[in-house]
C-alpha cells in the first residue's frame, strides 16, 4: 500500500474545487490518475474512513474527506464507521460541535 499516494488523493480531495468536481462527476476516472492498488481505490470509493487510517491515513485528511464529499457527511456516522462507541465519541463530537 502507498500511504503518501492515498494522502496526496485525499488532501487534492479535501483543497481543490476542481478535484472534488471531477470526483463527483467521475471518481473511477479521477483516481484512475493516481498509481494506487485495488484495495486502496475500493476504500476510497467506498469511504471507508477506518480501513484509510488502518493504512496509515492522517485521520484529518479522512476527516476532511468524509465532511467534503461523503454522502452522509454526518459525524455520527463517521464515529460509527470508525468503531466508536458513544462514550469514546462524546469528546469528539463536543469537539467538532457535531
Amino acid at each position: 500500500m502507498s500511504r503518501n499516494v492515498m494522502e496526496r488523493v485525499l488532501w487534492q480531495l479535501c483543497v481543490e474545487r476542481a478535484a472534488k468536481e471531477r470526483f463527483r462527476q467521475d471518481a473511477e476516472g479521477f483516481l484512475g490518475r493516481f498509481d494506487l492498488a485495488e484495495e486502496e481505490r475500493a476504500m476510497i470509493l467506498a469511504f471507508d474512513v477506518a480501513g484509510l487510517q488502518a493504512a496509515g491515513v492522517n485521520p484529518m485528511l479522512t476527516m476532511g474527506f468524509w465532511q467534503e464529499l461523503s454522502v452522509e457527511r454526518d459525524m455520527a456516522v463517521y464515529k460509527q464507521r470508525l468503531g466508536c462507541t458513544d462514550e469514546q465519541g462524546a469528546g469528539f463530537s463536543a469537539a467538532l460541535k457535531g
